[in-house]
């Protein structure tokens, strides 16, 4: 049953699309993370009816599309079900992960519910994430990764079930003379989002500053891109420099609590949407977001189209963890 307003219902005050960081944790030690959600880590998950009824809010609230990040959040134990949640009531639903836990069984079970798998490759090879840290905490303490090998495993999975795929890229002083193209041009993603590496005040400060990069170097890195991959129109590249990726995204916690980050900062509701419900936890935070500025940075998409070629299967009531 879809729960979304209508477009003549929408006011100024609801959002399109929430990124819930559900999972505070992470297997991966990427020296450039701005959500490693310490703090939250401290503090107990949430259930899975808590989870389900923050979806149930979300939904109600207006939202269409409903990102789960983390953290890493494969690794939280109520995934499955939350996105088979989300999907029950009308959402468009996603996930950005670094690939592990992907396993083809998992990505079989989940092909009816979950509609955008996005995986997290910064570099054409492994040497280069092995110094971005974009790897298991244990192959950064031996000096390698193999988070490349990983995720084309994942990737040619989940395209031959019919996924959407997208890519995120984090362009750094580590990475912005790299040539993704080729790997790019493999891979044919159907959204490929380039970030340029972002200083969160209380987040990353020090361990960011030797990956920082100038505005200059980000626009040479996506013209480069741009160019070498035009050829090939399927793939839609969307830059997001630093001032585009402040104040346009609606976020929330693993505990509930929503927020925003338009100052550098994440600034946090004063109550979690799983008690007061997102709409009201929305309002105390909603003048650090810019409904302008996320359509701008293309914010808004074509998400409910299913780019996705294979069978759908009809939507069962229960999906295990």
């Amino acid at each position: 049953m879809k729960l979304q307003y209508t477009n003549e219902e929408r006011n100024e005050d609801e959002v399109l699309a929430v990124n819930w960081h559900l999972e505070p944790a992470c297997n991966y030690a990427c020296d450039f993370c701005y959500a490693p959600l310490i703090e939250q880590r401290k503090l107990p998950r949430l259930d899975e009816a808590p989870g389900v009824t923050l979806i149930r809010s979300i939904a109600m609230s207006g939202a269409e599309k409903i990102n789960f990040v983390g953290g890493e959040p494969m690794l939280h134990p109520h995934i499955g079900p939350w996105i088979a949640a989300a999907k029950h009531v009308g959402m468009t639903t996603s996930i950005v992960s670094n690939g592990t836990r992907m396993t083809e069984d998992w990505l079989r079970r989940m092909r009816p519910y979950l509609d955008w798998l996005g995986l997290s490759i910064d570099a054409s090879n492994d040497e280069m994430h092995a110094l971005l840290g974009r790897c298991l905490k244990g192959e950064k303490r031996a000096g390698k990764s193999e988070h490349l090998k990983r995720c084309l495993r994942v990737w040619r999975t989940a395209q031959a079930l019919g996924y959407g795929l997208k890519l995120n890229t984090v362009v750094t002083s580590v990475n912005a003379d790299d040539d993704m193209s080729g790997l790019v041009a493999k891979l044919k993603p159907h959204r490929w989002k380039i970030f340029r590496v972002l200083h969160i005040e209380g987040e990353n400060d020090g361990r960011v500053d030797p990956l920082l990069i100038t505005g200059d170097q980000f626009e040479r890195y996506v013209r480069r891109h741009r160019i070498a991959l035009e050829h090939l129109g399927q793939i839609e590249i969307v830059a997001e420099d630093n001032e585009d990726m402040l104040g346009t995204y609606a976020m929330v916690d693993p505990q509930g609590m929503v927020y925003t980050n338009q100052n550098g900062r994440y600034s946090y509701s004063a109550e979690s949407a799983t008690e007061v419900g997102f709409s009201a936890a929305w309002t105390q935070v909603r003048a650090g977001f810019s409904q302008q500025r996320f359509e701008k940075r293309g914010g808004e998409w074509n998400w409910s189209e299913d780019p996705g070629t294979s069978l759908r299967l009809p939507l069962s009531e229960e999906v295990e963890s």
